[in-house]
C-alpha cells in the first residue's frame, strides 16, 4: 500500500504511504510542530526532506510530541550491552560514570578534575548508595584507568577485553553500548559540558530513572560534604519515554 514515490539521495527513491507539502514563512519551529500535529496518531516515523535551516522547538514542545525520545537503540547493540552487564555485574547494583579526558584536559581545563578528585567523588557516592562496583566509560589512556583501579574503593569495570567486551567494526557502536550500560546503572556521574554525558542523562530520564540518580557531575575539585555539581534541568524530562516499551 505504499503509493507515493518521490526522489531523493537514495537509490531507487523513497516509497511512503503519505506525502504532505507545506510552505513555511521562516525557520521557526512552530511551523514544523503544527505540520506534525496534523498527522494521525498512528504515524510512527516522519521524514523531513531538504530542510536547510531548522530551529529546534523548546524541549517541552519536543517532549510533548515525543521527538526527543524518537531515536531508539538497535536491538543487537542493546543485547551486547545487556550481556556485558550480566557478566560484569552479575545482577548486582552498579554505579556508572563518564570520565571525559583527551581534549577536555585543555578545552575544559577549568571544569575537568584530575584522577584523585574523580576517585574521591566516586568513593563518596559508592558509600552513600551502598554500591560496590562501578562502570567507567572514558576516552582516557591506560594511566588514568590504572589509577582509578588503585584509588576507587570498589570493583572498577571498563568496557574492554579483560571484562569480556567484544570489538566492533565502528567506534560509534561501542559508544552506543557504553551509553546503554551507563543508562541502565543504578546511579550515574557525568562530566561537565560533555554531550556524551548529556545523552546518557537524557536516556536515563526516558527509562524512568529517578532524577537524583542522574543529575550529578564531577566537580573540578572534590569537597567532602560540599555542594555537588549538577547538570542543567533540561537534561532530564519528567515523563518516561513513550516509545521505550519497544525495549521490552
Amino acid at each position: 500500500d505504499l503509493q507515493i514515490v518521490y526522489a531523493g539521495h537514495c537509490d531507487g527513491a523513497i516509497a511512503t504511504k503519505e506525502l504532505k507539502c507545506a510552505a513555511l514563512d521562516g525557520p521557526w519551529p512552530e511551523g514544523v510542530v503544527d505540520l506534525i500535529l496534523t498527522l494521525k496518531p498512528k504515524v510512527q516515523s516522519i521524514l523531513l526532506k531538504n530542510y536547510d535551516y531548522l530551529l529546534a522547538p523548546d524541549n517541552e514542545k519536543l517532549d510533548a510530541l515525543g521527538l526527543r525520545e524518537s531515536m531508539l537503540f538497535a536491538p543487537d547493540l542493546r543485547d551486547v550491552a545487556e550481556r556485558f552487564i550480566q557478566k560484569a555485574f552479575k545482577g548486582n547494583k552498579y554505579l556508572a560514570a563518564h570520565c571525559r579526558r583527551t581534549d577536555f584536559l585543555r578545552a575544559r581545563e577549568k571544569t575537568t578534575p584530575d584522577v584523585s578528585n574523580i576517585a574521591m567523588k566516586l568513593n563518596e557516592v559508592l558509600e552513600q548508595e551502598g554500591i560496590q562496583q562501578v562502570f567507567i566509560a572514558t576516552d582516557a589512556q591506560d594511566d588514568l584507568r590504572s589509577e582509578l583501579q588503585k584509588q576507587v574503593k570498589a570493583s572498577v569495570v571498563f568496557y574492554d577485553s579483560a571484562n569480556g567486551a567484544i570489538k566492533f567494526d565502528h567506534k560509534g557502536k561501542q559508544a552506543i553500548v557504553e551509553t546503554w550500560i551507563a543508562a541502565r546503572a543504578d546511579f550515574f556521574l557525568g562530566t561537565v559540558e560533555s554531550r556524551f554525558t548529556m545523552s546518557i542523562q537524557l536516556e536515563r530520564s526516558f527509562l524512568g530513572k529517578p532524577h537524583r540518580t542522574s543529575e550529578q557531575e564531577f566537580c573540578k575539585v572534590y569537597s567532602a560534604g560540599g555542594k555537588p555539581c549538577l547538570a542543567p534541568k533540561y537534561r532530564h524530562t519528567p515523563r518516561r519515554g513513550s516509545h521505550r516499551e519497544q525495549y521490552a
